[in-house]
């Protein structure tokens, strides 16, 4: 498949994988804290639908490089997009954890093959300037979804939102099945053996910064974030539209990133972001207005992108292609065991202490990331 098209069919999947995404990201967290959950009790339900999956997606990335990846990614989407559809007929904390858990295997089933594909697709001569362009695309789609968000939450109900998204990944799912079309390998790896033992230093390196900052994001936003949203008095609608102009300004910043890439390097871009993203965390706790959150809000989504852009190529970048599914499903692994970690963590810390603790460990967990990074050689 050339280039060109690849990108159309990545860039349309993020749009659609964005808005169900960042609908499910508002709704479900004040769906389950207007069902008088505790913040320990929600940061378990995220957590136990990670459990499950903490050792998969290294399996997952090896099958890939066995079978293909566009089967395993399609089959991620269906399961995610059925999923969905159960949440507005649950009511107890087993049943959320249950369900989340199956909507977690679609995604980590897809989400472990996917940063694979692009790699397979991108060859490393553009990949920074692809991953800038559909990096550019991941805050706008955010956008377009908080609008689609905004009118449900205001005009319908949080309930229809689960269908809504629902549908969305249905559609994605038809999309990716019917045009995307896979590279068939040269020669085809029969045997399972995993080679974690040949992975370089810094392939490890950057798999640990990888799961810092899954912890550094989970515990500082599930569920602590919507705490301290709905305690400065900001309702559904209103951070959709925060989030709107968020997404946007946010936007500028990823499109640049790209030069940035290569012209800093991509260690040195990650620590860049991964500073700003964890550092403004810390400062979430001293936000008292919709003003003073907004504004922290924004840098806080800033250094994410920029983070995330670099940190993707960077990891394409140190895959060998022969075992890269089983390479970047290692650190989609690690990554889930800060997906477990991260809102167990910012629960009990919210519970047993305070609200501002959980930034405050989150930021703290970031920074070292960011330390990481910049000491990559």
């Amino acid at each position: 498949m050339n280039t060109r098209k690849a990108f159309w069919i990545f860039a349309i999947l993020t749009v659609l994988d964005e808005i169900d995404d960042r609908i499910l990201f508002v709704i479900l967290p004040f769906f389950l804290l207007a069902k008088e959950f505790s913040a320990s009790q929600i940061g378990i339900i995220f957590s136990i639908a990670s459990i499950i999956l903490l050792f998969s997606r290294i399996i997952i990335g090896k099958i890939s490089d066995i079978i293909g990846r566009k089967k395993i990614y399609s089959i991620g989407l269906l399961i995610d997009s059925i999923s969905i559809s159960f949440f507005p007929f649950l009511t107890k904390v087993h049943e959320f954890g249950i369900v989340n858990g199956i909507k977690e295997i679609g995604e980590t089933l897809s989400d472990s093959v996917l940063d694979a594909i692009q790699a397979d697709v991108f060859s490393k001569k553009v990949r920074a300037k692809i991953m800038a362009k559909l990096g550019t695309i991941f805050p706008l789609s955010r956008a377009l979804a908080t609008v689609i968000g905004f009118i449900i939450v205001t005009y319908v109900s949080l309930t229809f939102g689960f269908y809504i998204a629902s549908l969305v990944i249905f559609i994605e799912f038809l999309i990716f099945l019917l045009f995307f079309k896979e590279k068939r390998k040269a020669k085809v790896e029969s045997r399972f053996k995993l080679s974690i033992k040949k992975y370089s230093k810094t392939f490890i390196i950057i798999a640990i910064i990888g799961f810092l900052i899954a912890i550094n994001f989970n515990a500082a936003y599930f569920p602590g974030f919507f705490i301290l949203a709905k305690s400065i008095g900001i309702s559904e609608s209103l951070l959709f539209l925060l989030l709107f102009v968020d997404y946007l300004i946010s936007s500028v910043f990823a499109w640049w990133s790209g030069k940035w890439i290569d012209k800093f390097g991509r260690a040195k871009t990650v620590a860049l972001g991964s500073f700003l993203f964890s550092f403004f965390i810390l400062l979430y706790p001293f936000s008292t207005s919709i003003i003073q959150f907004f504004l922290v809000l924004i840098i806080v989504s800033i250094g994410f992108y920029i983070y995330r852009i670099a940190f993707k190529t960077i990891l394409m970048d140190s895959t060998e292609a022969k075992i890269r599914g089983e390479q970047i499903g290692f650190s989609k692994t690690l990554q889930g065991i800060g997906d477990v970690v991260g809102p167990a963590l910012g629960g009990f810390l919210i519970d047993a202490i305070s609200l501002s603790s959980a930034f405050y460990v989150a930021g703290f967990v970031g920074l070292l990331a960011a330390f990481l990074a910049w000491n990559i050689k």
